[in-house]
């Protein structure tokens, strides 16, 4: 994500030597979950970019420079969204002039390849129950793009692609 800043990264991926030669300034680093910490730390010291975690995220391989919370503000400009059903998870959303952008989900919701959305499946760790009603809170945000830490995002009719989720069939890609 760029803001005036540089980019975000939101729970980064490791990339090649010539992708991260191409990124240019980094901003900031902002983690969904603590369990997304993937490449935060390792960019953190190649960009000297901050990294957000959320409060309470636990084995984290090193402190974040700042913690947040439900409907702090972050860089980006990014608003953190608590979703129900995941312990200590957010959703990022980017809130654009004149409604919603963009929503970094994190495990909130997941996609193979071009298949449909779905929701995780972890017994123990997830509750089927209250990640539907995580998902349902976050269909009124009315987002432009819809940005899953796993799978192909949604780039059009992404309320309809929740709710199709929710019905648990294939919504619009």
């Amino acid at each position: 994500m760029l803001s005036p800043e540089g980019k975000v990264l939101i729970d980064p991926l490791p990339l090649t030597d010539a992708a991260l030669a191409e990124m240019g300034k980094v901003a900031a680093i902002c983690l969904t979950q603590g369990h997304h910490q993937r490449s935060a730390w390792r960019y953190r010291k190649l960009f000297g970019a901050p990294v957000y975690a959320p409060a309470g995220a636990g084995n984290l391989d090193e402190q974040p420079d700042q913690w947040y919370g439900a409907d702090d503000r972050l860089p980006g400009p990014l608003k953190a969204i608590q979703t129900t059903g995941l312990p200590n998870g957010f959703a990022l959303l980017v809130e654009a002039r004149g409604g919603s952008g963009a929503l970094f989900c994190g495990d909130l919701i997941t996609r193979d390849e071009d298949g449909p959305y779905r929701f995780p499946v972890q017994p123990g760790v997830i509750d089927p129950v209250k990640i539907r009603v995580g998902a349902k809170e976050l269909v009124d945000l009315q987002v432009e793009s819809l940005c899953p830490a796993h799978g192909a995002p949604c780039v059009t009719g992404c309320g309809a692609a929740l709710e199709k989720a929710l019905e648990g069939g294939q919504g619009p890609s």
